[in-house]
């Protein structure tokens, strides 16, 4: 119990830095790659990280730690699945911890093999009338993310999310400045 208890207590440590980094952003755009960097920082086993816009039939990266981000982002929106992009239209979120297995996305995992994906996981970050938002994490080998990775990611991305929604409404505030 004490190992577990010492790992809750560094995560919740952790987490209340990535809150106070995250408050002193002040645009979108560097929230969105503020967000990124520290997702590969802290959630176990994430070796890139970026978020994924959808809007209408369109498909882009806001901010990517690496091209492979990029790329499946692009996969994503050409082939018009795949868990990033299905979490941002979804309102959910996905765990795929074995792409060679993966059954759910038949056109894109085997493009996610090729790009050199292992594992993956999305999260919808935000919502507008006529945009989406996923954050998206990928881990290079197979299993990368586990049962507790899924977890703590789940808690980055729920923080992730408000400092997005914060992030926004300042520029819209500056914007009416």
């Amino acid at each position: 119990m004490g190992r577990l208890q010492d790992s809750a207590d560094e995560f919740a440590l952790t987490m209340a830095e990535v809150a106070r980094e995250l408050m002193q952003v002040r645009t979108v755009t560097e929230t969105l790659v503020r967000v990124s960097r520290l997702a590969v920082d802290t959630v176990p086993g994430c070796d890139h990280a970026g978020v994924l816009l959808v809007r209408g039939e369109q498909v882009r990266t806001l901010a990517a730690t690496s091209q492979l981000v990029a790329d499946s982002d692009s996969a994503q929106g050409e082939l018009r699945e795949g868990p990033c992009y299905d979490a941002a239209r979804d309102a959910t979120w996905f765990r795929v911890v074995h792409m060679g297995a993966e059954k759910r996305w038949p056109r894109y995992a085997p493009r996610a093999r090729e790009l050199g994906i292992g594992a993956m996981m999305g999260f919808q970050l935000f919502t507008d009338s006529d945009q989406l938002g996923a954050l998206d994490l990928y881990a290079n080998q197979p299993y990368g993310f586990t049962a507790l990775s899924e977890q703590l990611a789940w808690i980055f991305a729920s923080h992730a999310a408000v400092a997005v929604a914060a992030s926004r409404a300042g520029d819209q505030l500056r914007l009416g400045e």
